[in-house]
């Protein structure tokens, strides 16, 4: 009979552009990784990181009125964006290979929180819109490997303290979904 079972690993950063290798040793009796998700908190950061807080959405939210109000009285052309857009923050990048395969069988860029949740929301009036209230469910990547080595090999690369050139201390956590036979 087989069971699921998820064996969790902590990578902690604490310059930028660091790069740790790590190993997710796995039960001898795993059939199959199956799926794999990530994680991450902020632990510290050093003096000097922009922050975003409330004055600065408020301007953001000014100018995307400003915007909308300038399309509307014909001032803008209306084939241009009606929204702006910010990108996701990379944090940084994850990998992971079996000792037994050549080639990564897991690669995935880490981003922040989604920095466009609530463009499509016009319904909020007061209940701010985050990732744990508007969000998608979080379910793990599917993923198919025979479990034939005991041995996981990940690679992390920082790319928040790099982007930002500021020391940041932060982890990530690794979720390494199994098939176990009983």
């Amino acid at each position: 009979m087989m069971k699921e079972g998820v064996i969790i690993k902590t990578i902690s950063i604490k310059r930028q552009g660091e790069r740790k290798h790590f190993q997710i040793r796995l039960p001898k009796d795993t059939k199959f990784i199956i799926g794999v998700e990530y994680g991450g908190r902020l632990i510290s950061r050093t003096e000097g990181t922009v922050e975003a807080s409330a004055p600065k959405a408020k301007a953001d939210a000014k100018l995307v009125e400003a915007i909308y109000s300038a399309i509307e009285s014909g001032a803008v052309r209306d084939d241009k964006p009606k929204a702006i857009f910010k990108r996701n923050q990379l944090i940084g990048e994850l990998k992971l290979q079996s000792c037994e395969e050549a080639n990564w069988f897991y690669a995935a860029d880490v981003f922040g929180n989604d920095a466009n949740l609530n463009w499509g929301d016009f319904s909020q009036t007061g209940f701010p819109v985050n990732d744990f209230t508007h969000g998608n469910k979080r379910t793990e990547e599917i993923v198919k490997v025979d479990a034939e080595s005991t041995i996981i090999n990940g690679w992390y690369l920082d790319a928040l303290g790099k982007s930002q050139k500021l020391d940041i201390n932060y982890e990530i956590k690794v979720y390494v979904w199994i098939n176990v036979e009983e």
